[in-house]
């Protein structure tokens, strides 16, 4: 018998389906976790350092450096009132302020150099003015004690002179009034007590006048702000534009994304090139600073001075900025730079809250933040007729400091780790 075969079932034949492309998995902890705790510990740290720095600058004043001016009494004078008055302020200022004797010579020369943040003046007529308020006298004559501002200092500065010198005053003549009362051997007609009620009387006024555009102190301290983020936002432009130059990183624009071949450079070659970069624009940027600036009526006794010291300040913090991006790379650097050239340098820079107002940890960074000395600076450039005694001199020490130490630090750091060939920068040899 023939054997039948069936035929074979027809087998339906299945397309194979497209696999999607494998999705980046963003929701692992190493891509967020660390972003995060950034973020937050930033949150913590920058009101922590601005706002306990600046919340309450009379609670932390100390030593305030105020001169105390007792000029030279007429000598048919002889009731010693003012040397009495003279030593009740110095009893009774405490230590938020910090006096210090001198002549009108001295007050002049400690203000162009500024030294101090105001002055006490009792006036040379000031013991005959006394004795006119007693009885006797043919005409009566008030006194005026005379608190000096240093205009350049700031409306802050000024604003803490003059409050902590004027309750002391105001204390002092009380006190002498009642002195006087007392020392009188008849009873003092009525006109007579009135008048040692409140023997002299308290006036404030600034040493100097500053232009009107000065913003009342502060036009100096924002033109520092200006070169100093110049240099740290032009450090963090040049890196990644010139990593993504040499095919580094990809160039992102937009949504245009470029990803050019490598070209082999060294981490060192890379750094003096991004460096050199910073420091050859510094000239023209320092320019244009001080175009805009002149521009909204914003000059200085000595333009061509201004602008070299506004130059090399970009160029030495910039230098300084991109040794610490070679250091610690983009992500990390940024951080470092931030707190060691804006947050921390900001509130101990003194260009608004005086550094003695401070609380002592950022008193004491301001001595070595660059940022303070920008400040001083460009006070001095501005306010100060470009004295160097005024924190001109001390500025450009800072500046040229700075700019050494970031480009051999740049260089220290660049090198070693070009040694290292787990520290490569090759895309393809770090794959």
């Amino acid at each position: 018998m023939d054997t039948i075969t069936a035929p074979p079932a027809e087998q339906t034949v299945i397309p194979d389906r497209p696999v999607p492309p494998a999705r980046p998995r963003l929701s692992r902890r190493r891509v967020w976790l660390l972003p995060v705790i950034l973020i937050l510990g930033l949150a913590a740290v920058l009101p922590a350092i601005y706002l306990s720095a600046t919340a309450d600058p009379q609670g932390h004043l100390k030593n305030l450096p105020v001169a105390l001016v007792v000029e030279e009494q007429n000598p048919s004078a002889t009731s010693g009132t003012a040397t009495t008055a003279a030593d009740q302020i110095s009893a009774h200022v405490g230590e938020a302020v910090q006096l210090v004797t001198m002549d009108r010579g001295e007050l002049a020369k400690a203000m162009a150099e500024d030294q101090v943040a105001g002055a006490v003046v009792i006036p040379a007529t000031f013991d005959a003015d006394i004795a006119s308020l007693l009885p006797g006298a043919t005409t009566t004559v008030v006194p005026t004690v005379t608190i000096l501002t240093n205009a350049g200092d700031g409306g802050l500065s000024n604003g803490l002179v003059i409050r902590n010198l004027t309750p002391v005053l105001r204390g002092v003549a009380q006190a002498l009034g009642a002195q006087l009362a007392d020392s009188s051997a008849a009873p003092l007609p009525a006109a007579n007590q009135a008048l040692l009620a409140e023997p002299f009387r308290v006036t404030s006024e600034p040493f100097k006048q500053l232009p009107d555009d000065s913003g009342l102190g502060t036009s100096a301290f924002y033109y520092a702000l200006v070169l100093v983020l110049l240099a740290f936002i032009g450090g963090s432009l040049v890196g990644p534009l010139v990593d993504g130059a040499v095919g580094f990183l990809p160039s992102e624009v937009g949504p245009k994304v470029i990803r050019r071949p490598y070209i082999a450079v060294t981490r060192r070659h890379s750094f003096l090139s991004k460096t050199g970069i910073l420091v050859a624009v510094s000239p023209l940027a320092a320019l244009a600073v001080q175009l805009v600036a002149a521009a909204v009526g914003m000059t200085a006794p000595d333009p061509l001075l201004l602008w070299l010291f506004a130059t090399t300040t970009i160029a030495a913090i910039g230098t300084a900025v991109l040794a610490l991006f070679a250091a610690f790379g983009p992500g990390i650097g940024s951080l470092v730079n931030t707190l060691l050239f804006v947050a921390l340098a900001m509130v101990s820079s003194g260009g608004v809250v005086p550094t003695e107002a401070v609380p002592a940890p950022f008193a004491a960074v301001s001595h070595l933040a660059p940022f303070h000395h920008v400040v001083e600076g460009t006070r001095s450039l501005f306010y100060f007729d470009g004295n160097l005694a005024a924190g001109l001199g001390s500025a450009w020490i800072s500046m040229v400091a700075v700019g050494a130490i970031g480009l051999l630090g740049g260089l220290l750091v660049t090198t070693a780790y070009g040694r290292i060939p787990a520290f490569t920068r090759d895309p393809k040899a770090a794959a």
